[in-house]
């Protein structure tokens, strides 16, 4: 799998470099050092050394007669070496000095029925001449694969009988691959599986593999490779929208997670500062994430790491609590504020109907957002009304030059008015300024593609102070910036529609529909607006006289062009052309290019995007509305979000304090026969403002056990219980 890939920079074949020949200074050098002055030199005094590509050939092939030969003629050749010497010798001849592989790499690459054989035979020689340690977990030097030992390749190949053969030898555990195959920064030259032993056997389904890691006490579990990711991260990253390959990464994730003696491993961050759960949802992966949040363990030992705890269940309905943190945007670098701004995954609702997101989201909705965007609607109304009004009552004929002057009708309350519209427009352009220009480039993105209103109230409330500075300073050129602020903050209004399911769907739709088809018609639409505008404005002959054509000039003709293409327009022969039967023409070519093929070609692509925005656009407008909920947050005060959070506060075991969320589902697929319950009576009961539930393990409701130490513990509780069906 590995060696399919070999970049151009290196030029020579496969096979040269497997088997790389002695440089002649090295050999002359090794000669001279090893045999003791020029004389040796001599070929009648030199001993016989077995090349290098013969000794990686055989164990590539497997014959083990000639692997036997070739190491008994290099200890002859090393008899009169020192111990030290030798063992130099020995690594130099069993080693490729262009790639760092050496014959035991060799022969797991190439898996054949006699490689068990050949590596013990290779081990053994090791072993015997006192340079195993080096040998066994000599590493790649060369770029790609630098730093991979013959473990990594025996858990790649799967040879699980050889794998703990090289453990027992003395194999490194916590060796990392940095090679660029193994980290590529571009598709298709490689693949990411970690760099650890424990990660590339976790990540190709190797359970055999990581138990016998898992359960050697030299394995560095929380090791972290060069991107900072653990072996967790690592099997977030394979993981795809395959529900086989899912079902393994999420088995491999649960045995690693309770096996490790560290109960903090989930909580490692790596180089970008992200968890795997967090990391998990930045790269929407869907069915691990939803097994994160929703892990229940029930095993004493383990239960820190749960972050689902079931209270009671009676019947189809039970009532979980659910760990908030790193989930709520109380926490650094949220869950909900990965998911909700993350425009580089297309699954994002998907991650937002997982639990406890929808319920938050819902609460947080009706318990502060739906007030705050019901008050922020009265105050966009607001202004746009007082906007409409002093466009309208605006001072005319010779007033208008003193805009100032109080002797006018309604001078005081045009006064008045320009004070409000521009400390509303001051706020505003402050407010969408600094989330368009002050966010990193990362997400620029997010701006462009979710948040495109503030871009069009940063543009309405930069045209409103223009049009309220020129109209204090008497240049009359303040209506055309005024009628502007004016049409666009109407239009700014459908903002408000992602309040409601039905406006907002429709809302989304509206949206689509222009910046998908109606934008690229206009790019058409204006080529050959121009390019017939210029044609036929350039055959009308020059002329005095009133009645000239109404071709005479581009403008003009721009106008003539445009009445034609919505039907307004008179195909006529202008005699006044310099060509009559050429201009006629042209008109005909111009309203069958536009009129009988853009416009139709438009309606028909507006009715397909309609069709397939209808099926997204609930998904749309419920990341629109989520994304609304987040900012309202984020504009409250410090001591409005302490009282507006959500949850309670609960002890699962000693020096454990969390905030969880109540949330009570049905779930009538899996219900039994027999009813489960934690308490003979469903419900936590109350003593001095203190609420206990115990969590008890067993099925049968009358198998409570009082002497039971686990128990979830409930303080200043401000709601015994919010209910919210899923």
């Amino acid at each position: 799998m590995y060696y399919s890939f070999i970049l151009n920079s290196d030029s020579r074949k496969s096979e040269d470099i497997d088997s790389p020949q002695t440089p002649p200074d090295v050999s002359e050098y090794l000669l001279k050092k090893y045999n003791n002055g020029a004389e040796s030199l001599s070929p009648k005094k030199t001993p016989k050394r077995p090349p290098k590509n013969l000794l990686f050939k055989a164990v590539s092939e497997g014959d083990i007669e000639s692997l036997n030969r070739l190491l008994q003629e290099a200890k002859e050749s090393a008899s009169s070496f020192t111990q030290k010497d030798a063992q130099d010798f020995y690594m130099y001849k069993l080693t490729s000095k262009d790639t760092g592989k050496t014959c035991l790499m060799k022969a797991l690459l190439n898996i054949n029925d006699n490689t068990p054989e050949i590596v013990c035979i290779l081990l053994s020689f090791a072993e015997d001449n006192g340079f195993l340690d080096r040998f066994i977990n000599a590493a790649y030097t060369e770029e790609n694969y630098k730093g991979q030992t013959a473990l990594n390749i025996a858990i790649e190949r799967r040879q699980s009988d050889l794998v703990k053969c090289l453990i027992r030898k003395g194999a490194n555990l916590n060796v990392r691959a940095q090679g660029r195959f193994f980290n590529p920064k571009h598709k298709h030259e490689g693949f990411y599986f970690g760099e650890t032993p424990l990660a590339l056997a976790a990540c190709t389904n190797q359970p055999d593999v990581v138990q016998l890691l898992m359960e050697n006490s030299q394995t560095n579990v929380t090791i972290q490779d060069s991107l900072g990711n653990t072996v967790l991260h690592a099997l977030v990253t394979v993981a795809e929208n395959s529900e086989a390959q899912n079902a393994f990464i999420i088995r491999m994730y649960d045995t690693i997670l309770r096996t490790c003696k560290n109960k903090s491993l989930e909580s490692i961050e790596n180089n970008e500062g992200l968890t795997p759960m967090q990391l998990a949802a930045k790269t929407g992966k869907t069915e691990i994430l939803h097994y994160i949040l929703s892990r229940e363990i029930k095993e004493k030992e383990n239960r820190v790491l749960s972050r689902k705890f079931t209270d009671w269940a009676y019947g189809p309905v039970s009532s979980c609590l659910y760990d908030l943190q790193d989930v709520d945007t109380c926490s650094h670098s949220s869950l909900l504020e990965i998911v909700v701004y993350n425009t580089n995954i297309n699954n994002r609702h998907e991650l937002l109907a997982l639990e406890p997101l929808h319920t938050l989201l819902q609460l947080k909705w009706k318990k502060f957002a739906r007030y705050m965007f019901f008050m922020s609607f009265l105050l966009s109304f607001t202004y746009n009304v007082v906007l409409t009004l002093i466009s309208y009552y605006r001072p005319r004929g010779e007033q208008a030059l003193y805009p100032l002057s109080l002797t006018y009708d309604r001078g005081w309350l045009q006064l008045v008015g320009q004070m409000f519209i521009i400390v509303c427009a001051t706020y505003l352009m402050i407010k969408e300024g600094v989330v368009i220009f002050l966010v990193k480039p990362s997400e620029l993105r997010y701006v462009l593609s979710d948040a495109w209103f503030h871009v069009l109230f940063f543009i309405q409330a930069v045209l409103v102070i223009l049009s309220v500075f020129c109209f204090l300073f008497g240049v009359k050129e303040y209506l055309a910036f005024l009628v502007l602020a004016m049409a666009l903050g109407w239009a700014n209004m459908l903002y408000y529609t992602r309040g409601f399911q039905s406006l907002g769907i429709y809302s989304v739709m509206i949206q689509k529909v222009i910046l998908n088809d109606v934008l690229k018609f206009l790019f058409v639409y204006i080529l050959f607006l121009f390019g017939f505008g210029v044609a036929l404005a350039s055959l009308i002959e020059n002329c005095t006289d009133d009645e000239c054509s109404a071709y005479k000039s581009f403008s003009t003709a721009i106008v003539e062009l445009f009445k034609l293409t919505i039907g307004l327009g008179d195909l006529e022969i202008q005699h006044d052309s310099k060509y009559p039967v050429l201009f006629l023409l042209l008109l005909i070519a111009y309203v069958i290019l536009t009129f009988v093929l853009l416009l139709n070609m438009l309606i028909a692509l507006m009715g397909e995007t309609v069709e397939k925005i209808s099926k997204e656009s609930e998904h749309i407008w419920r990341l629109q509305r989520a994304r609304t909920i987040l900012e309202f947050e984020k504009n409250l005060p410090m001591w409005l979000k302490g009282k507006f959070q959500l949850g309670e506060s609960c002890t699962v075991s000693k020096n454990d304090n969390r905030t969880c969320l109540r949330i009570n589902e049905v779930k009538w697929t899996e219900w039994h026969n027999h009813v489960t319950c934690i308490n003979e009576e469903p419900g936590f009961a109350m003593f001095s403002g203190t609420s206990y539930a115990n969590l008890n393990t067993e099925d049968e409701p009358d198998s409570y056990d009082s002497d039971q130490t686990v128990t979830i513990e409930f303080r200043d509780v401000m709601e015994p219980c919010i209910e919210t069906s899923v």
